[in-house]
């Protein structure tokens, strides 16, 4: 299971991180990571059961410890608290869409994903 991460985009990352991202070092940042399956599936007609497809994906942190407020006991008080950021970016999965060995799962899974797409819009004209 990841780790709990509030999602943000790139922008909000630099401007809430920015100094912990510049200066990792300065608080203990530990590169991790993790993979994740993404999943989709594919519709299949009566008497078949749907084909589940799976990608793996993976997540980027930086594990920081540095100063935080919390409320404790209705009181202010300032803590060195871990902290998880995100940093996988566009390069991060890089290798899932260039390496052959996923090419068929990749070819499969966004077909299957478009289907889904297409089969979903229609239902929702048809109603």
């Amino acid at each position: 299971m990841a780790p709990p991460t509030p999602v943000y985009d790139r922008f909000e990352i630099h401007s809430r991180y920015g100094d912990i991202l510049a200066d990792p070092d300065k608080y203990q940042c530990q590169k991790k990571s993790l993979t994740q399956n993404e999943c989709t599936f594919r519709i299949t007609y009566p008497n078949k059961v749907p084909q589940v497809i799976c990608l793996p994906f993976k997540r980027e942190f930086l594990r920081c410890l540095f100063a935080t407020t919390e409320i404790k006991n209705g009181t202010k008080v300032v803590v060195d608290k871990w902290t998880n950021i995100e940093i996988t970016n566009e390069n991060t999965n890089k290798d899932l869409f260039t390496d052959p060995k996923y090419e068929d799962q990749v070819k499969d899974f966004l077909r299957a994903d478009e289907d889904l797409k297409k089969l979903l819009t229609e239902s929702q004209t048809t109603q």
